[in-house]
């Protein structure tokens, strides 16, 4: 075999150390999660993925919007999101997004706080400034030190608002922001009266945080399957098909579908979107309902918005997951 001339080999070299060519473009999926999805499944689902598949997926931490418009620019190939297509931004309907899992959205507070539970209605009215004292809900003498993420279109927020109001990006009144809901949750596990949104595989084995029931069902995997749970919402691999070859979402999709991983999916109480029948069915029938349940009195227009000057605690510095 002829030799290659050192120009020519220093070239190959040099081309597959490039970023998107060579052996480690081929082995990686470059990836963005935001914090409900990242540490729902995707820590774990990469980790996973490079044992059995031998390919590593590298995923960063940043907000859902954020990330899901990595992917509709092409930059990386996949992004896993806490909620779906917004229709009214535009650069999110060249997207797919493939659901994987139901989530349940928990109403958190902390452990010292005896109030047993919430309505809708009631956590509709907390949300719009109608209430503000926990003694309203049957709770405590205090304020109602309600939590929100500031970035906009947050998974969390987005899918309790939508079920509250019919619209996910819909004004709320809350008086302290964050950048997500890890920090969320850190604030409202020392505040004795805070409240806010986060996701039951994220925090249901924290025992700094109480998840209240929701008219009288409590956040389970049974009542989340059983549908008597009511607000809860699909988890997402999104990808953008036309600029990506849809081989590289498609293959960690139906790796997360496949029945051998099911099981720690509902070790993080996460339900599998292929085992909910159910919920498939009559989500969107459900959520009519709720929203014809709620809309027996008008809600106002508009609420509350995170202030233009609102400086949320920091986020921490974007990590890779994958080991």
């Amino acid at each position: 075999m002829r030799a290659l001339s050192l120009p020519l080999l220093f070239l190959l070299v040099c081309v597959a150390l490039i970023p998107g060519t060579g052996a480690h473009a081929q082995n990686t999926i470059d990836g963005r999660a935001d914090s409900i999805a990242l540490r729902a499944f995707g820590n774990e689902a990469a980790r996973l993925f490079q044992l059995n598949e031998h390919r590593r997926v590298r995923l960063s931490m940043l907000s859902t919007v954020s990330a899901i418009e990595a992917v509709a620019r092409g930059e990386v190939e996949i992004a896993l999101t806490a909620r779906g297509r917004h229709e009214l931004k535009p650069d999110e309907a060249v997207l797919d997004f493939y659901p994987v899992a139901w989530e349940a959205l928990a109403l958190i507070a902390h452990p010292g706080n005896p109030t047993p539970g919430l309505s809708l209605r009631q956590i509709r009215d907390i949300y719009l400034g109608k209430i503000t004292r926990w003694d309203q809900v049957g709770g405590p003498a205090a304020p109602i030190n309600l939590y929100a993420v500031a970035g906009p279109l947050d998974g969390a927020e987005y899918g309790l608002r939508r079920a509250l109001f019919g619209a996910g990006h819909r004004p709320v009144a809350a008086s302290r922001w964050y950048l997500n809901t890890e920090q969320l949750e850190a604030a409202v596990a020392i505040d004795p009266n805070g409240l806010g949104v986060s996701a039951l595989s994220n925090i249901h084995d924290n025992r700094k945080l109480r998840a209240l029931r929701v008219e009288g069902a409590t956040p389970l995997l049974k009542t989340i399957r059983s549908g008597e749970y009511l607000l809860t919402t699909p988890l997402y691999v999104v990808h953008r098909g036309d600029l990506i070859p849809s081989e590289v979402a498609m293959r960690f999709v139906r790796f997360l579908e496949a029945p051998a991983n099911t099981a720690w999916l509902k070790r993080r109480k996460l339900l599998p979107i292929r085992e909910a029948r159910l919920l498939n069915a009559s989500f969107a029938m459900r959520e009519r309902r709720l929203l014809k349940l709620l809309r027996s009195e008008p809600i106002p227009a508009s609420v509350v918005a995170p202030p233009t000057d609102a400086a949320p605690v920091p986020s921490p510095p974007e990590s890779g997951t994958a080991p």
